[in-house]
């Protein structure tokens, strides 16, 4: 099948980006919904909050799901306005991203673009870290659940739902621990990345043939200013290092906003990529 290059509209205007991820200020999410915005896009943001299958839930769980969605819907409306949508859906729940999707479709609102910028590792907590070798099987597979499968899930709700537009772009974060033994822990989310990366390929073959859509992974640089980021032991020193030692230092989550709305484009041929926007960290042995 030859791939024919299609005229690439200027910049992502009239597009709408499915942006999940976003915590507070300091996501790396944030930063490429942001980005995809400048660039014309309409963001639609996603973030964990309070939803029908939580019943089963403690009192205590609730009241940080909905503390989280708050935080959340207070960052996107003052970092990206108050018209920006602004969805609760937990993508390990099959039921939350079908109520995403059924809104979506209620709003009259086609996906063009979606990143994934979810993990959750129960492993890692307040600075301390368990071995691979001690980590439950609960705990092994509830990360992988999250930080990879998720992709799959959300990805065919759309689909399904009719609601992932032909010629869409999808585009998942992950780190060079999937690939290599870094000096701070990071071990079973590491095996949940390295997961994601076969999945974004795998996915890449399927919905091209299917879709004509596009399936991308951007590995990224240690960064300890996001939630999840600060609570891994070492990580901030991993920070130091690569400033020091990477050709072109730590690359910043701008840096990282501009790559995925790249491959965001319309036109764009890429698909089934593993890229690196870490200031050529991954070259160093």
């Amino acid at each position: 099948m030859t791939t024919t290059a299609t005229p690439i509209a200027p910049g992502l205007t009239g597009r709408n980006v499915l942006v999940t991820g976003i915590a507070d200020r300091a996501s790396l999410a944030l930063a490429i919904a942001k980005e995809v915005a400048r660039q014309g896009a309409t963001p639609i943001c996603t973030g964990l909050g309070p939803g029908d299958e939580d019943d089963a839930l403690s009192e205590r769980a609730r009241d940080h799901l909905r503390t989280s969605f708050e935080t959340f819907c207070k960052t996107v409306e003052t970092d990206l306005g108050p018209d920006v949508p602004r969805l609760a859906c937990n993508l390990a729940s099959d039921a939350s991203l079908a109520r995403l999707v059924e809104t979506l479709a209620e709003r009259g609102l086609e996906v063009h673009g979606v990143v994934h910028s979810v993990a959750f590792d129960r492993t890692i907590r307040a600075g301390e870290s368990v071995p691979l070798l001690e980590t439950p099987r609960e705990a092994f597979l509830e990360c992988m659940d999250v930080s990879a499968y998720s992709l799959v899930a959300l990805l065919r709700e759309l689909v399904r739902g009719g609601r992932l537009a032909a010629g869409a772009s999808a585009v998942a974060l992950s780190y060079i621990g999937a690939e290599r033994v870094v000096s701070h822990p990071y071990r079973n989310v590491a095996v949940a990345k390295a997961a994601l990366e076969r999945i974004g390929r795998e996915l890449a073959y399927e919905l091209g043939r299917s879709h004509g859509a596009r399936v991308n992974v951007v590995r990224f640089s240690p960064y300890g200013d996001s939630r999840a980021g600060g609570a891994i032991p070492g990580l901030r020193e991993a920070v130091a290092r690569a400033e020091a030692s990477a050709p072109l230092g730590n690359a910043s989550p701008e840096a990282l906003a501009l790559e995925v709305a790249h491959l965001l484009h319309p036109g764009n041929a890429a698909t089934g990529e593993v890229r690196n926007v870490d200031g050529g960290l991954h070259l160093l042995a």
